[in-house]
């Protein structure tokens, strides 16, 4: 990532209401992202982590199999709007070009864009088999989320996705305007960290089948979730071998899908 040509943008800041009164509001801008040279998609980000939700991103469509995949990152703010410039391995540009698709960028929806329905519903392999988390690791995930959550502390309106290990302890957080961008950010951070290994992903939005999809693609066997599943969801879970945990607030964890089962 070239710094010299991207001016952070903070995000979130203060605005003030007819009133007078000032309040910190989250920040959300478009990123253009163009792939060697070829425009792909622009997604309304919150402007931070974005290396690391280009790679989550870029995994989960299926374009690249690794961050390594990548050979560069330069970022250029452009008024209120950032374009990042990828450098992709010649590997993965040929079978992008082929299954190209134009995304109109969203907060709210991931299967935007996609033009069929076994684009929609892929057939990928089923991930290898895992154990479900214990209870009491579970249990111990929700008073760990506050502290995790500085940006909505700030502002409010953030989604946010976490990586715990086998113990239930919070290792990273990523927030986002999109619930789909905050897994893509947390999945990016975790597919380059070389010591830490397969876990518990928690989401604190609702679960449907683009969340089953990008876990899937990235082969995390655990998703925990804040708000139930959808139907759909569940159903891919189980024929991908995902474990699907809803954890109720003041409730025992429900498991809808298992390994194995």
């Amino acid at each position: 990532m070239d710094d010299a040509l991207f001016e952070q943008m903070p995000p979130s800041q203060a605005v003030n209401t007819h009133a007078g009164t000032a309040h910190t509001l989250a920040n959300e801008v478009p990123l253009a992202i163009t792939l060697n040279g070829v425009n792909h998609a622009v997604m309304m980000v919150s402007p931070y982590q974005l290396e690391a939700f280009i790679i989550g991103f870029l995994l989960t469509e299926g374009i690249i199999e690794h961050h390594r995949d990548i050979h560069d990152f330069e970022f250029i703010r452009q008024h209120s709007a950032i374009i990042a410039n990828i450098t992709l391995a010649n590997r993965c540009h040929q079978p992008w070009q082929a299954q190209r698709r134009n995304l109109a960028g969203r907060t709210g929806c991931g299967l935007c864009g996609i033009e069929s329905l076994q684009a929609a519903l892929p057939d990928l392999p089923p991930l290898a088999a895992s154990s479900l988390p214990s209870t009491q690791a579970l249990m111990g995930l929700r008073d760990q989320l506050s502290e995790w959550q500085t940006l909505n502390q700030d502002c409010g309106a953030l989604h946010a996705a976490f990586f715990a290990d086998t113990r239930g302890k919070i290792q990273h957080a990523s927030e986002d305007v999109g619930r789909h961008n905050a897994l893509d950010k947390l999945l990016g951070w975790h597919h380059r960290q070389s010591d830490h290994g397969m876990g518990i992903i928690l989401v604190t939005s609702r679960c449907s089948i683009e969340l089953i999809l990008k876990m899937v693609r990235t082969q995390q066997p655990t998703l925990v979730t804040l708000s139930p599943p959808t139907t759909l969801a569940v159903t891919q879970a189980r024929h991908y071998q995902l474990n699907l945990i809803h954890l109720p607030y003041q409730q025992a964890p429900r498991v809808y899908a298992a390994s194995g089962i």
